[in-house]
């Protein structure tokens, strides 16, 4: 690229092997990567458990990271300075919903273990009660309510009212999805920036 030449995408996109990019690269594939490497005891650390549609919210946020970096290089600022303060908001907004997703994920998601295989699995659950539960299980914990019904999706649905699972479902993905996207354009700003900054030296 020549100094005075306006960055490309086919620029923008060849940068991406630098420290920023790989940064960006690792954090949009984190939600299929996370699913190989975690073991299903720690699962829910690296991705929210959805129930039966998380498979498809797992590529749904991958596809929404990929067009982040894409919307990154639209969204930025003909002036180093400007790319540099992105990156800067971006990070505060990703630690925003980050703590929005822990504190959602302390009261929605649940480790139980399963005995028969010696292992625990984590599972979402909604905030109110079925009559169900609240006839059978009334004072009855969220775990000890899991481990006596077990933790399958069909027990969950019939555990806690639709609405409310739902709700809950949608906004853990929510928050993990804005923290995650948020970080992924942080370090592609980072990745303009340095193409920006490498320019400025080079110019005659």
């Amino acid at each position: 690229m020549q100094p005075n030449q306006p960055i490309t995408l086919h620029d923008y996109y060849r940068a991406f092997g630098s420290l920023s990019g790989l940064l960006a690269g690792v954090f949009a594939a984190f939600p299929l990567i996370s699913h190989f490497l975690f073991p299903e005891s720690i699962a829910a650390y690296g991705f929210p458990p959805l129930g039966n549609i998380e498979a498809l919210a797992r590529i749904g946020v991958v596809v929404f990271a990929l067009a982040a970096t894409y919307f990154a290089f639209f969204a930025r600022s003909p002036r180093p300075s400007g790319n540099r303060a992105r990156v800067s908001a971006s990070i505060g907004i990703a630690v925003f919903f980050f703590l929005l997703y822990t504190g959602l994920f302390m009261r929605f998601v649940r480790t139980i273990g399963v005995p028969s295989s010696g292992t625990q699995v984590q599972v979402s659950i909604g905030f109110t009660r079925t009559d169900f539960a609240e006839v059978n299980f009334n004072g009855i914990s969220d775990w000890e309510m899991l481990r006596d019904r077990g933790p399958e999706e069909e027990q969950i649905w019939k555990l806690w009212t639709p609405k409310s699972i739902l709700i809950a479902r949608l906004a853990l993905y929510v928050a993990y999805c804005l923290s995650l996207l948020s970080l992924v354009a942080a370090f592609s700003w980072g990745v303009l920036y340095q193409l920006e900054e490498t320019r400025t030296k080079n110019q005659p």
